[in-house]
């Protein structure tokens, strides 16, 4: 009967170190799928047309850098963070994660997952801080460790394209809104 239970057990434990390696396959099996899909999907987001740049994002963005230099902050980081903190984090990764927001889609907890690792390879990438991985982080952090510093390189440029772009005045941007809202209202 021990013999039994004995067996029983070595079954289990050799079940749960050969389920997480299958998951892992398929994990980067699918990894590989999507990566050009979510290359695409961060560069769409921080990158500026020529034909269309971002007012709103400069004329924000520019408010942000005011605001430093009112209260003598020179520190980059610092901007680095208020600029993350107000657009990619506080917009697009809601957007990311919640897609119903913006589609007429259902979300699955499966989805919901999948969209918790893309929003956090997106965090990851606006974050100033190294990430300190092992064998004990998160799959999530773990599985686009590799394409982190990259990312960082696009959200740099998009911050810096934007730094350079022409300051534009209150009146401008009060045009910029008159003229979106004209076109907008036409569309009804």
């Amino acid at each position: 009967d021990e013999s039994i239970e004995h067996k029983k057990s070595h079954r289990q434990s050799h079940r749960k170190k050969v389920l997480p390696e299958i998951y892992l396959t398929r994990l980067l099996s699918t990894k590989g799928t999507l990566q050009k899909f979510l290359d695409d999907l961060f560069k769409a987001i921080l990158s500026i047309r020529d034909d269309k740049p971002p007012v709103a994002v400069k004329y924000f963005f520019d408010f942000l850098e005011e605001q430093a230099e009112k209260r003598g902050i020179t520190d980059p980081d610092t901007m680095h963070i208020w600029k993350t903190n107000s657009l990619p984090l506080r917009f697009w990764v809601n957007i990311l994660k919640n897609p119903q927001f913006v589609f007429d889609i259902d979300k699955t907890d499966h989805i919901d997952a999948c969209l918790s690792v893309i929003a956090q390879a997106f965090i990851d990438a606006c974050s100033l801080s190294d990430l300190q991985l092992g064998k004990d982080s998160p799959t999530n952090k773990l599985l686009y460790a590799k394409e982190i510093p990259e990312y960082r390189k696009i959200v740099q440029r998009y911050y810096k394209q934007i730094h350079d772009m022409p300051p534009l005045s209150e009146q401008e941007m009060n045009a910029h809104l008159a003229e979106e809202s004209r076109v907008r209202a036409g569309g009804l």
